[in-house]
């Protein structure tokens, strides 16, 4: 007794019975959507992502409306709707926000134009719901390859699973900025999507692919052993190759620059009170992962400055920590004694979970502030920054420091 195939609700064939079980879990470990109907002796295939209902949309925020390109960002769109279709899933392209809340996935794009800077950059911000994290590790791996920056956000008490994609690139004409940048971002865009769809299953993203495609993939007369021997090698690369590492170049960097961006305020009604409120950002422009950075702030003159920020003793960092699914985030004390420490003019931070930077990537210890007192006694004030890399042997001091003097 044979089995008849459906896919799609297409028939595409028949099966042995006995063959039934291996086929189905085949499948399944495709990530495809299996339904045996054993009245009728059929099983109806399809595609992982069938049912899925993805929304897109320009982004509304009008803060960069200067340098919007409006029809790029459409034209985007309507390649990014064309390979998600292609795929399976319902795909909504409108600007209407209440369609995104029925959605699995609501995508916002904006497409910047900036005279100002040499090289594309891409932006991503996304929900917290997502546990699967290799779709960022395909983007961030894309944009490598493409020599664009990646940088990556994420927010959390989001009423909807989205992403938030912003390009900026350089000052181009349309053309020219279709055949470098913007096909490739909606590919790119695409892809990232299916990875974050699709969940964590190695070969998962096959089920994306029509069954009249796999001749091209194996081979157009491919015997059954010639399809099986492929099936192996796909399945071999795809697990060796599951994290997405970065691919990288013969030549190693390992190199960071550090620096604080702030801001002085002064109270009017009494100029002895001086606060200054900033960041200091990390920044990796080597070729290599940097790992766990450990901060140490050194003021000159301890008894007339305090030092605070969103930095959290040790004892709390675990349950006061910004939630996210590796865990609590954020920047702790590095020492159990560390109000002693900051009393003599040092201040040991590092993360609360380890932490990566990537190439291009900025990671920042942000909202530092740092309150002075009895300045007219000192005369001057001097903050500086040190980052070490202490698994890698690195060091590195900041580019500028925070001084303030009295004339």
């Amino acid at each position: 007794m044979d089995v008849i195939v459906n896919v799609q609700g297409q028939e595409k064939g028949k099966i042995p019975y006995e063959s039934l079980a291996a086929f189905y879990f085949l499948l399944h470990e495709f990530g495809y959507q299996v339904r045996f109907d054993s009245e009728h002796q059929k099983i109806d295939i399809n595609s992982g992502l069938s049912g899925k209902q993805i929304f897109i949309s320009q982004d509304e925020n009008k803060m960069f409306d200067l340098y919007r390109k409006g029809k790029l960002e459409w034209k985007i769109l309507e390649h990014i709707q064309k390979f998600l279709s292609g795929c399976g899933a319902k795909v909504i392209m409108k600007n209407d926000q209440a369609v995104s809340v029925k959605a699995d996935l609501h995508v916002k794009l904006s497409l910047l134009e900036f005279p100002s800077i040499k090289e594309p950059i891409l932006e991503l911000t996304h929900d917290s719901t997502s546990m699967n994290q290799n779709w960022l590790n395909l983007f961030r791996n894309e944009c490598w390859k493409l020599g664009t920056k990646f940088n990556s956000n994420q927010e959390v008490n989001q009423l909807v699973p989205y992403v938030r994609v912003q390009l900026k690139y350089p000052e181009i004409n349309d053309e020219l900025f279709w055949n470098r940048f913007g096909e490739n971002c909606a590919i790119i865009v695409a892809m990232g999507i299916l990875a974050r769809l699709q969940g964590n299953s190695p070969l998962s993203f096959l089920s994306n692919v029509s069954f009249e495609n796999f001749p091209i993939l194996f081979g157009a007369s491919s015997s059954k052993k010639q399809m099986n021997d492929s099936l192996k090698k796909v399945k071999k690369d795809v697990l060796d190759d599951q994290k997405l590492t970065i691919e990288k170049p013969s030549k190693i960097i390992r190199e960071a620059e550090v620096f604080f961006d702030y801001r002085l305020l002064i109270d009017k009604s009494d100029n002895k009170k001086i606060k200054v409120l900033g960041n200091l950002h990390i920044k990796n422009i080597g070729t290599e992962v940097l790992r766990n950075p450990v901060i140490c702030l050194r003021s000159t003159s301890e008894e007339s400055i305090k030092i605070t920020g969103q930095i959290l003793p040790p004892n709390v960092a675990e349950t006061f920590g910004v939630m996210s699914n590796e865990g609590p985030k954020g920047w702790k004390y590095m020492n159990e004694d560390w109000f002693e420490q900051t009393m003599k003019g040092e201040t040991w931070i590092c993360p609360i979970q380890q932490m990566n930077i990537y190439p291009q990537q900025i990671e920042s210890l942000s909202n530092l502030q740092i309150n002075i007192f009895n300045l007219e006694e000192q005369e001057s004030i001097l903050v500086e920054a040190f980052v070490f890399f202490k698994e890698q042997g690195l060091e590195f001091a900041a580019n500028n420091r925070v001084s303030i003097s009295l004339l």
